[in-house]
């Protein structure tokens, strides 16, 4: 995880994933970039807070969260049967601007909402630009 490191793992038992980062950049406070837990034969490690995803056994492997950065669960496996990892979470971009200026883009999806006299706008996919005026 992106605040600290994620549990050791043993014989048996996977790892949790470490904890991410807390910001309230957006308005309230959200966690980011949790850990993945491991995957293990008898007790799957934890995803670590921030969207990170749980370890399996004989299944296909959890994906982080979307927009939080978490980190895919680690896939244990006792048999041969072919079987994936997830996928890390995707990002999100968070841009805090005082409400005076007007935000302009192209190609991105993105949200903005007010927060006291700061207007806040989540970028969440696409690639492209953006100014203010």
């Amino acid at each position: 995880g992106a605040s600290a490191a994620g549990g050791d793992g043993s014989s048996n038992n996977g790892g949790n994933g470490g904890a991410g980062v807390a910001t309230s950049i957006s308005g309230s406070s959200v966690t980011y970039a949790g850990g993945g837990g491991g995957g293990a034969y008898s007790t799957q490690g934890t995803g670590g807070a921030g969207g990170g995803a749980d370890g399996v056994k004989n299944a296909n492997g959890n994906s982080g969260t979307i927009n939080t950065g978490g980190g895919a669960g680690g896939v244990y496996i006792t048999n041969t049967t072919a079987r994936y990892g997830g996928n890390g979470g995707s990002g999100i971009v968070i841009l805090r601007y005082p409400n005076t200026y007007t935000i302009s883009q192209s190609g991105l999806t993105l949200t903005t909402a007010t927060d006291g006299d700061d207007k806040v706008t989540t970028i969440t996919a696409g690639t492209g630009t953006v100014s203010w005026a």
